[in-house]
């Protein structure tokens, strides 16, 4: 595997986890609005003093609780896409590992193919050196 390849693959890595803390921080977000909106419900029941009060009160709890409900399905959709996110993320984890895996194996295919070459080249170069070494000799006889 090429280091541009890795790099990229650690680059969007990088981006997928910044964007599940950035999910993360909108749900904690939605979370406490929430919370809020169920407070202020609250304090506008314990503020009611007429029928009329109560009918606006009524009407504005109706849309409030569309709006909770809306929001927990963007939750509920949230918690899918982190999901889904980090199922992407266990996949590339998944492929990085095998493509460093594959990386080490053919270096050391090709350090073995090195080992087996400066064998046979010494090997060589002893029968070489002792035919030279045969030739000087009969050189030197005759």
């Amino acid at each position: 595997m090429s280091e541009e390849r890795f790099d990229r693959l650690d680059s969007q890595l990088a981006q997928v986890i910044d964007s599940i803390a950035t999910m993360q921080q909108n749900m904690t977000a939605m979370q406490q609005n929430m919370t809020a909106m169920q407070q202020n419900m609250t304090v506008m029941q314990q503020n009611m003093a007429t029928k009329q009060d109560l009918a606006a009160v009524e009407q504005k709890v109706s849309g409030i609780e569309q709006k909770v409900s809306a929001l927990e399905n963007n939750i509920d959709a949230a918690r899918e896409d982190i999901n889904a996110v980090r199922r992407r993320v266990e996949s590339n984890e998944g492929t990085l590992i095998v493509a460093i895996r594959e990386g080490f194996r053919s270096q050391e295919d090709a350090i073995n193919d090195l080992n087996y070459d400066l064998s046979v080249n010494e090997r060589k170069t002893r029968r070489l050196t002792r035919r030279v070494t045969r030739l000087e000799r009969q050189n030197l006889d005759d």
